[in-house]
């Protein structure tokens, strides 16, 4: 059986989409793509605190921020149809997460639904201070898992993550919501 590691984006894929949906509610979709790259970028690398994304998030949206970030936590939605094809693969291959994400985002988010089992490593952005899609993290998690991999696959809803995988030996997987997807690499 070929050696499999399996990586697993988390906001888009095992949670639904969080920053691009709530922002598109309050900002035309080119000025929150603006914004996700100014506040989120800084956060994702590590540079700024989770509730220093939050204070910039609501002063820049000028919203209440308390009311904002309950708001913003009730978007955390697991999408519970893709559990079973991630414990099915953990069963035979290495399963790992990469995700951007301010520190302690992730880590809440699975520990509140034990979600941590599941995945033999979790790596986030913020606590490698490199981000998706510089090509240097993608590398580092292989690296870290120590092993060679006869085949390497990235599951990422944003294309962009995705497109430049092939050029160092991951094969990019673009999810759109459809898990029977994933069942091919069982």
């Amino acid at each position: 059986m070929a050696e499999k590691l399996i990586i697993f984006d988390c906001f888009g894929v095992i949670f639904e989409e969080v920053a691009p949906t709530f922002l598109k509610k309050f900002l035309a979709e080119d000025k929150a793509l603006i914004i996700k790259e100014e506040l989120f970028v800084p956060a994702d690398l590590g540079q700024i605190t989770y509730d220093e994304l939050l204070t910039n998030m609501a002063r820049v949206l000028e919203v209440d921020k308390a009311e904002m970030t309950e708001e913003w936590n009730a978007m955390f939605i697991l999408r519970k149809s893709i559990l079973p094809v991630i414990k099915a693969l953990g069963k035979k291959h290495d399963v790992i997460l990469l995700s951007n994400a301010p520190l302690g985002v992730v880590e809440e988010a699975f520990e509140k639904h034990g979600l941590t089992p599941l995945f033999k490593r979790m790596f986030i952005s913020c606590n490698l201070g490199l981000a998706k899609p510089d090509k240097e993290i993608y590398l580092h998690c292989v690296r870290e898992m120590g092993k060679n991999y006869d085949e390497i696959y990235m599951i990422d809803d944003n294309w962009s993550n995705l497109e430049h995988l092939p050029e160092i030996g991951i094969t990019p997987v673009h999810f759109k919501g459809d898990d029977s997807l994933l069942e091919m690499l069982i």
